[in-house]
């Protein structure tokens, strides 16, 4: 009951009675480890054996497939009704003709030799026919029917086949898609050949098989082309004779098991309420894990004296990964709007100096989606010395004359060193200070060169070195003695190169490019740079950053944009807001993907990558917020043209759903429900209608 009132309490704002809860400020600063709520029904959504094997569950979610089918196939929708009202049960062929003599013999013995797959007894079950018309029935693209073979025949479901069940799939696919020939066999035995050539044994496992599906070899290339062209079972144009079958997909698991937390920095305003819907709806029906909850609202960092901050990095230190929610960094007027006792420091500003970290901000590039910049083909990384300079900066304003001097006044008694700036006059004016330290730009420096390295990514600095010749010459000096030392046969063996360019080029250059390349830049230079790429790709909604640790233990990642206040405003008065949760959503993806890589977690890490497409496919379907309906349709972008903050959100539970429910296992994954059987080629009134957007 404690955990629940903490969880209503954080919800409300209300950090003063949550203290008041937990106790003495020590104790609230350390948020106890939560495990994810359990979320309403609907959205308890299940997970496929595709992506993880598990033991079934009671949690399921169901996913409807309408599938139209040619007459010949039709003529068993008796047998078919059969075996839907008796799930246990098994048709021999006689059996078979007994409930459909109508149909021809030759007929039924195509269906059984291509039914009849696992097991291979002389027997139909439902979950065979059911199966072979969700393959066969012209659902999805040739890439999507090839890559739900694997399920098909991965009926124990442990993410391996042998040669022979995959055999069998082949030539079932052969025999649902092209007319019957006496070289199928052969043909069949050649794909798996190539399938399997990188298979010791003689079982192939799911990611080979994905590996291999998602190439470009010559007799994987044969069967695309098999799946675009021959599609008997498929409706004809002009065949009147035709039955609209609807199919539901159910699945059902335990949730992914996350044995160590990943830490959670909670926000402010409409990324708050963004942040919110994401969990609810994205990350904990699918997910059980532990979270390390730290409120960097603005509010509990002014109760905590912001010492919040400085916990929650430790944490981060300590578990490896946090994922970050977007935070108010307070000028003067949020210090009247909050009532706060002082004007606080950027979070981000704080975490990134405990860290001793860089940022990488890479945009999130969606095909889909017109970029301002077309010609950028390629994500361009921007990388981010994340320290000192204007964030730590010493400012001054005078008000009279005198004289602004640089001092350093070495330990040990060492000679100062002393120079002279500026000679102010009557008016005065303003004047700055700021550093960085050598370990700090060599960190940098390190992690910018193995972040190209580990994307295969050539790498500029860009610098003002042409006039901060101390100042940014150290830049340059670092970047290239460690360069030769360390990585130059690196990168040239990888076939990558180092470059650095002062500012004015580097910005025409990056104008001019297909993009592809790690960008490194100063704090501040970084800042400006990565909103500018952002923006060329689509929105500052398509960006994620990335904080990592000079030695790769910590990673901290967030969404590129901050609080959304315009929005928020809105969403206070109760009015429609269309606020980009992407970057957010790919926060929480790339965290748990670092958490699946530390721990060795692979369906965590297959979960993440099924999030990203998630968001992927709704956008390819037309389901985009403002900034992007703006993007596709310009002048012409009317309200309807785009989705609500929470619609959108609830469009990519739909497809995450859809992406984890394919492809299907037959041995218990596909259930029917009836519909009436119409005899003309429009769909009987009152059916589930086929929506044409459905993948």
């Amino acid at each position: 009951s404690v955990r629940w009132e903490m969880r209503r309490l954080r919800a409300s704002g209300s950090a003063i009675a949550l203290r008041s809860l937990v106790g003495p400020r020590s104790e609230s600063l350390r948020r106890p480890r939560l495990t994810a709520p359990v979320p309403l029904a609907p959205l308890a959504a299940t997970f496929a054996t595709y992506r993880t094997p598990s033991s079934p569950s009671d949690v399921k979610w169901v996913v409807e497939h309408q599938v139209k089918v040619a007459h010949w196939v039709a003529q068993t929708s008796a047998a078919f009704d059969a075996l839907r009202q008796d799930r246990e049960r098994a048709l021999s062929k006689e059996e078979f003709m007994e409930l459909c003599p109508n149909l021809s013999p030759d007929i039924a013995d195509g269906l059984f030799e291509a039914f009849d797959i696992f097991p291979q007894d002389g027997k139909i079950t439902y979950n065979e026919i059911s199966a072979y018309l969700l393959l066969a029935g012209g659902r999805g693209t040739p890439q999507e029917m090839i890559e739900m073979l694997f399920p098909f025949c991965d009926v124990d479901s442990d993410n391996r086949i042998s040669r022979a069940e995959l055999l069998k799939g082949i030539q079932m696919v052969y025999q649902a898609r092209v007319k019957a020939g006496g070289d199928i066999e052969v043909k069949a035995s050649a794909i798996v050949k190539e399938a399997a050539a990188h298979s010791e044994e003689d079982v192939v496992t799911m990611r080979q098989y994905m590996e291999w599906a998602r190439g470009d070899q010559p007799m994987v290339a044969e069967l695309r082309r098999i799946l675009e062209e021959g599609m008997p079972t498929a409706v004809e144009d002009g065949d009147s004779h035709v039955e609209t079958w609807t199919i539901q997909a159910h699945t059902a698991y335990e949730k992914i098991k996350v044995e160590n937390p990943i830490v959670e920095l909670d926000g402010d305003e409409m990324a708050r309420i963004m942040w919110n819907m994401i969990k609810e709806k994205l990350i904990f029906p699918f997910v059980d894990m532990e979270i390390d909850y730290y409120d960097l609202s603005i509010t509990f960092r002014d109760e905590t004296e912001d010492d919040v901050t400085t916990e929650a990095a430790k944490a981060v230190r300590e578990n490896g990964i946090g994922v970050k929610c977007a935070t108010i960094t307070p000028d003067e007027a949020r210090m009247l709007e909050f009532n706060l006792q002082d004007m606080w420091r950027s979070p981000n500003g704080t975490i990134r100096e405990f860290l001793d970290g860089t940022v990488f901000r890479s945009p999130i590039i969606l095909d889909s989606v017109p970029r301002g910049v077309p010609g950028w083909e390629r994500p361009i990384v921007v990388a981010q010395h994340a320290h000192c300079e204007e964030y730590k900066a010493g400012q001054l304003t005078v008000d009279g004359p005198g004289t602004f001097k640089l001092v350093f006044e070495p330990d040990g008694g060492q000679k100062k060193q002393e120079v002279k700036v500026c000679r102010f006059g009557d008016a005065g004016g303003v004047m700055v200070g700021m550093y960085s330290k050598r370990p700090s730009i060599e960190n940098f420096a390190r992690c910018c060169f193995e972040q190209a390295l580990s994307q295969g990514l050539p790498l500029y600095l860009s610098t003002k070195s042409d006039l901060l010749k101390s100042y940014d010459g150290l830049f340059v000096d670092v970047f290239s003695e460690m360069y030769k030392g360390s990585y130059q046969n690196l990168f040239e063996e990888r076939g990558l190169s180092y470059e650095h360019r002062v500012m004015a080029d580097m910005a025409a250059e990056v104008m001019n490019s297909k993009g592809g390349f790690v960008w490194a830049c100063k704090n501040y230079d970084a800042d400006v740079n990565s909103d500018l790429v952002a923006q060329g790709n689509c929105s500052i909604g398509l960006m994620v950053s990335t904080l990592v640790s000079p030695d790769g233990n910590a990673m901290l990642t967030e969404a590129a944009h901050g609080t959304v206040t315009d929005h928020y405003r809105l969403h206070q008065r109760g009015e429609r807001t269309s606020t980009n949760p992407v970057a957010t959503i790919f926060a929480w993806s790339k965290a748990l993907a670092q958490r699946a890589r530390l721990d060795g977690n692979e369906p965590l890490s297959d979960f993440s990558s099924a999030l990203e497409e998630a968001c992927f496919n709704c956008v390819a379907k037309g389901n985009v917020t403002r900034d992007m309906a703006l993007r596709l349709h310009g002048s012409e972008a009317k309200p309807d043209t785009w989705l609500e903050t929470e619609e959108f959100v609830n469009a990519i539970a739909d497809e995450l759903r859809l992406v984890l429910s394919k492809p299907l296992t037959v041995s218990h994954s596909v259930e029917e429900v009836p519909v009436e059987v119409p005899v003309a080629a429009e769909e009987t009134e009152g059916a589930t209608p086929v929506n044409p957007d459905e993948k």
